[in-house]
């Protein structure tokens, strides 16, 4: 096996100098923030679910802040961004000379995390033979490192989170039952903006002066009653920023006529020319393609496979 580096993104940091919070002032939100502060009373694993962009990172940053552990690493894995065949060892972690390329001793995220809470994204992107590994784990908090000898014992509180519905992946052979129950103990299903009512101003307002610096502070009225209408697959907020001549947004300066995308379809309403279309629009990136779909990075190796594509 030959080591490459991860291009996973990882963020170990102490939450209590850069603390996160919820906006909006939605019945669903105050829902769910005292949810998260149920749920950051306890060491049980998390398993979140919503749509791309709705903020599981956040919540699952701000359960760790909430929690014993504040003080401790927040570490952060996209499960979907490490290739297949490294994820053992960017997990669990290898002793020198393990493989082809392990030229020395490499700590995995999971120890990385010692006292503190693992963030796995994108579980659902993790392969069928991983699974058992990570099972293990939650069940005896033992790890074994490619090529070591023994076990060692690591403390962390494991928080996941998919945008994909994990129990049909269940019901499809792609995610092990087992593994599923076990990481949803507590489950957290985050509601996407277009049902947060007066929430999409809010946060419109705040990104809008966030992003652009204070020097856009208003919103003509079309705009509001246009980002209300919008089914928000994306951000437009800051593309409206760099078109914006004036210090008001404008409806014009949305560009929602042109980007407005229709609902996506079903995996079985996938054609071959829909999904070449997708793949080719993501410049072959797998992972974003399935994202665009809705679908895990599995489910989409699937289609692909099914369709006997060379991508």
């Amino acid at each position: 096996m030959k080591l490459h580096k991860s291009r996973t993104k990882i963020i170990t940091q102490n939450i209590d100098a850069n603390p996160f919070t919820l906006i909006g002032n939605s019945a669903c939100i105050n829902e769910l923030s005292n949810i998260l502060r149920k749920y950051a009373q306890c060491d049980a694993e998390v398993l979140i679910q919503g749509e791309t962009g709705v903020g599981k990172g956040l919540c699952a940053r701000i359960i760790h802040q909430l929690s014993s552990r504040r003080s401790s690493p927040f570490v952060e894995v996209n499960c979907g961004a490490i290739p297949s065949g490294l994820i053992a060892s960017e997990l669990f972690g290898h002793e020198k000379g393990a493989f082809t390329g392990a030229i020395s001793e490499h700590v995995g995220y999971i120890q990385k995390a010692h006292k503190g809470t693992l963030f796995l994204d994108e579980i659902g992107d993790m392969p069928p033979q991983l699974q058992i590994h990570l099972l293990h784990f939650l069940e005896n908090k033992l790890i074994h490192k490619v090529g070591a000898d023994k076990n060692i014992h690591v403390d962390c509180r494991v928080i996941v989170a998919s945008h994909v519905d994990l129990k049909n992946e269940v019901v499809q052979g792609q995610f092990r039952e087992d593994l599923f129950y076990r990481l949803n103990i507590l489950p957290l299903t985050i509601p996407p903006l277009r049902e947060r009512g007066n929430d999409i101003l809010i946060l419109a307002e705040y990104f809008l002066k966030d992003l652009s610096k204070g020097q856009i502070n208003n919103m003509s009225n079309e705009v509001k009653a246009k980002l209300q209408k919008h089914r928000w697959p994306g951000n437009v907020i800051q593309r409206a920023i760099v078109m914006c001549e004036d210090n008001t947004l404008l409806v014009t300066d949305l560009g929602l006529d042109s980007c407005e995308r229709q609902l996506l379809p079903s995996v079985e309403q996938v054609d071959l020319e829909y999904l070449l279309h997708v793949i080719e629009e993501n410049k072959h990136n797998i992972s974003a393609a399935a994202r665009d779909l809705g679908i895990s990075r599995t489910t989409l190796y699937r289609l692909i496979k099914k369709y006997n594509l060379n991508v």
